[in-house]
């Protein structure tokens, strides 16, 4: 692999900081999605930007993994995430080449409330990543808007055993963690922190340069972790790769050893929480997604989420409470994605 790099980005980026069981119920969505080679690097992608984070998304790869926004409207009732549809007036001749890269595994998925807008059940993240697809022309919507708390997951081997493990281990970490609360306080509180936006991030990446794992641009909004939140991702880390012996993936997997444990060492690297807008392939970046454009579209068409853009430490940025957890497999290109199971965290309040 090419130990030369390239990464660029264009930033408004500060860096992460430090039941009733009975009751609760796996709302599972399962749907079918609508049924190269290495371009070369372009000129603008051709130098590291000082003082940029690179290699960014090959962390991603490994573990894709303050108070309310004012005048926060009502949450959008979720409904089972259907894939973003652009608008189809809009000739594929005017679009982007759909994202060329194949992604790989099963992902973890947190979803985020969701504000209405114009009194049509459709929600601002939604409606967001929707837009972004259309605004910048490109090949194809992000399938729903989410923050990913683990990517690429490969120590399962079919849907049936990957949904198994999400019902009995994930589902139970949130239904215990519920149950706790209510022993302690007799109420649920959060399940998971809310995220708070810490600014948006334009860049991209090649596959084997400079320590890439990923063809990509992406435009996203970047949010801060916390110890809590660090203390979360590394419990659903443990489920898929340091699970005990009694997890339901290894009843599925008895052959499982210490040996093979090793291979998945405990989780070192920071989360670091995004929501991403839309994806392009990476020679969009600089000619499709700029910064400019990026903070452009968020002022003006998503002016719920333009707080994320202001760079101004006095202003209280974009705070998003997270609503439920979602298992997707991410095998293949982003239309190729398709939701296995989900699960509301409201299920499990009085």
């Amino acid at each position: 692999m090419d130990s030369s790099s390239t990464f660029v980005s264009s930033s408004t980026y500060a860096p992460s900081v430090p039941m009733r069981a009975q009751q609760a119920e796996i709302m599972l969505a399962g749907f079918m999605p609508p049924s190269s080679a290495q371009p070369n690097i372009p000129i603008h992608l051709s130098t590291y930007t000082p003082g940029e984070d690179f290699g960014r998304l090959a962390k991603l790869a490994m573990e894709f993994g303050l108070t309310r926004i004012r005048n926060q409207k009502k949450q959008v009732r979720k409904r089972i995430p259907t894939l973003a549809i652009t608008n189809s007036q809009q000739s594929s001749r005017d679009r982007q080449p759909a994202l060329r890269y194949r992604f790989s595994g099963y992902s973890i998925w947190l979803e985020l409330e969701q504000q209405e807008i114009e009194n049509n059940g459709v929600g601002d993240l939604e409606f967001a990543v929707k837009e972004a697809a259309d605004e910048f022309h490109l090949g194809g919507a992000i399938p729903a808007p989410h923050v990913t708390a683990l990517y690429g997951i490969t120590t399962i081997a079919t849907d049936k055993e990957a949904i198994n493990v999400f019902r009995e281990d994930v589902v139970k970490l949130f239904i215990n963690r519920a149950e706790k609360q209510r022993n302690e306080s007799c109420t649920v509180q959060k399940l998971w922190p809310d995220l708070a936006a810490t600014g948006i991030l334009v860049g991209a990446e090649f596959d084997g340069i400079n320590g890439g794992e990923m063809d990509m641009a992406w435009a996203e909004i970047s949010f801060a972790t916390s110890p809590e939140h660090e203390s979360l991702v590394t419990e659903l880390y443990d489920i898929f790769y340091r699970r005990g012996d009694a997890t339901a993936l290894d009843a599925a997997n008895a052959s499982l050893t210490d040996e093979k444990k090793e291979e998945y060492p405990p989780r070192t690297q920071t989360w670091v929480p995004h929501l991403s807008i839309c994806y392009d392939n990476p020679e969009g970046f600089g000619t499709v997604l700029t910064h400019q454009s990026f903070e452009d579209f968020l002022r003006n068409k998503c002016p719920n989420l333009a707080a994320a853009a202001d760079d101004s430490d006095s202003t209280v940025k974009l705070t998003r409470a997270v609503s439920g957890i979602s298992l997707w497999k991410t095998v293949g290109t982003m239309a190729e994605w398709k939701c296995l199971d989900r699960f509301e965290f409201d299920c499990l309040t009085p």
